[in-house]
């Protein structure tokens, strides 16, 4: 029996190749999964692209600009001088200024559990690696706070973050 496979376009939830340049580590997951908790939030992917220049400057327009310290110590050609070789007046940049804006202004509502979620996602999406928020923390983040302890995955509140300490940044 014969059959066909329908060629299928998959987002990538990854932190763009100077990120993962930088080393892969839980960091790299949190973010991942800071990408999926906002597409689940609105139906529509956060860095649309699979262009990595493209992705790195959707990152700066919805995040606010890369670390100078983080664009230096990347070796890839995206980079000149620690900041992004980005040209905002060709068509991508057109789409990029068009189509993006500041994290904080995809919330559909001001009331307490868009806050949380909001304040969550921004702190999965923190650049640095080492300052960005672990699995451990994220579960104890406010937001899961109205999940009744019978539902809860465990008690993470003693879990400590040795996956931080584990992790292989240059944040340190």
């Amino acid at each position: 029996m014969a059959f066909t496979m329908k060629r299928t376009q998959f987002t990538l939830y990854i932190a763009a190749n100077g990120q993962r340049e930088l080393g892969w580590a839980q960091p790299c997951d949190v973010w991942s999964i800071g990408c999926i908790v906002f597409e689940l939030y609105l139906g529509i992917t956060l860095f649309q692209t699979h262009d990595n220049r493209e992705h790195l400057a959707m990152m700066e327009r919805i995040l606010g600009p890369i670390p100078y310290r983080m664009a230096r110590k990347t070796k890839t050609k995206y980079f000149y001088h620690g900041k992004l070789d980005w040209d905002e007046k060709s068509s991508a940049g057109r789409y990029v200024r068009e189509n993006c804006k500041p994290l904080h202004r995809y919330q559909t509502s001001d009331d307490e559990d868009h806050r949380n979620l909001f304040d969550l996602v921004s702190r999965m999406l923190e650049y640095e690696p080492g300052t960005r928020i672990s699995l451990a923390e994220a579960l104890r983040h406010p937001f899961f706070d109205k999940i009744p302890t019978s539902q809860q995955l465990g008690d993470f509140r003693a879990a400590g973050d040795e996956a931080r300490e584990r992790s292989h940044s240059l944040s340190r």
